[in-house]
């Protein structure tokens, strides 16, 4: 919960911040907390993906592709082959996923609610 007030804290703050130098409309407001909301969002997608393995089994498909591509020039000695279980068990767990996710969700829609209320 502490990461996740910070990151709104933060939107909040940048937010102020621009749409004051940009002659304070409320439009420019709601579109810069819009997108650093859709920005967290993006980033945490990023995260979760990254946490899943799909950029481990796509290093794993490069790297058995390079061993290929060596033992038809002659140059790999090794007999080392490349498992696949040495990629799929991989651990990355980044601590801000879910908060990156769960701001971003709830920025970008309540920012979404507040200008079609606002246009009406």
């Amino acid at each position: 919960m502490k990461h996740f007030s910070i990151l709104l804290a933060f939107n909040l703050i940048s937010s102020t911040i621009y749409s004051i130098f940009s002659g304070f409309s409320r439009f420019s407001f709601i579109n810069c907390v819009f997108t650093i909301g859709m920005i967290y969002f993006l980033f945490g997608a990023m995260c979760f993906i990254w946490e899943k393995g799909f950029f481990n089994i796509t290093i794993y498909a490069f790297n058995k592709l390079g061993q290929q591509l060596q033992r038809r020039k002659g140059s790999l000695c090794d007999d080392n082959d490349i498992t696949i279980d040495d990629y799929t068990h991989r651990e990355n767990n980044f601590f801000l996923t879910n908060n990156l996710l769960l701001c971003g969700l709830i920025i970008s829609s309540v920012s979404l609610v507040i200008s079609f209320i606002s246009i009406s």
